[in-house]
């Protein structure tokens, strides 16, 4: 089987981002081979060991598939929805398990951050990508206390927008279970009602 074919047969399942198991399973060759044939080819990129991907593979899917569970979050989030200008140079990663960070990945690095098992909520999957809500983003950027420097911007925009949810930014708050956060969103959230009411 050509490599060529074994890529065809990547894409038509999905798979942009994928493992040497997956190079056995198409080949029905043995791992030896499956690394050989990967090792050899310029129609493939390295993440991490055992882990591959398409060149023109998003990076954002590369970044939520190194570990699992996982989700993007932080600065990577606000720039994904186009709520600030910058074009940051690293992927935020939220995840349960440890991982060092990778670099490299369609030049930009993967930075993880652990979180408890608890935090793992507020994002979606679209596109084999995990990205978490504004919302979310926002309570993980009070929790890590990180990229809040963004937080006015990322207001300003949300609120222009309409893609902020007071509710759903109180529900998550709670749930981080800190009393620091959900007073520092209680805070945004005031700016949130103060922007609606000076735009009528």
């Amino acid at each position: 089987m050509k490599f060529s074919e074994v890529v065809s047969e990547l894409k038509s399942n999905g798979l942009r981002v994928f493992t040497v198991s997956d190079i056995i399973r198409i080949t029905g060759k043995r791992r030896g081979y499956a690394y050989l044939m990967l090792s050899k080819s310029h129609a493939v990129m390295r993440a991490q060991n055992g882990l591959y991907y398409l060149p023109d593979t998003n990076p954002f899917e590369v970044a939520c598939n190194v570990a699992y569970p996982s989700y993007i979050s932080l600065i990577s989030a606000f720039s994904y929805y186009g709520l600030i200008d910058q074009l940051p140079k690293v992927i935020k990663v939220i995840s349960t398990k440890r991982h060092r960070s990778l670099e490299g990945i369609q030049g930009l690095a993967v930075q993880f951050k652990h979180a408890k098992k608890e935090m793992m909520y507020g994002y979606k999957r679209s596109n084999n990508i995990a990205m978490a809500y504004v919302e979310k983003a926002i309570v993980d950027a009070y929790y890590y206390n990180e990229d809040t420097r963004y937080l006015d911007e990322v207001l300003a925009g949300a609120t222009a927008r309409g893609m902020i949810d007071k509710e759903l930014l109180a529900k998550y708050a709670k749930m981080s279970k800190s009393k620091t956060i959900i007073k520092k969103v209680n805070a945004l959230a005031m700016k949130v009602s103060e922007g609606e009411r000076d735009d009528r």
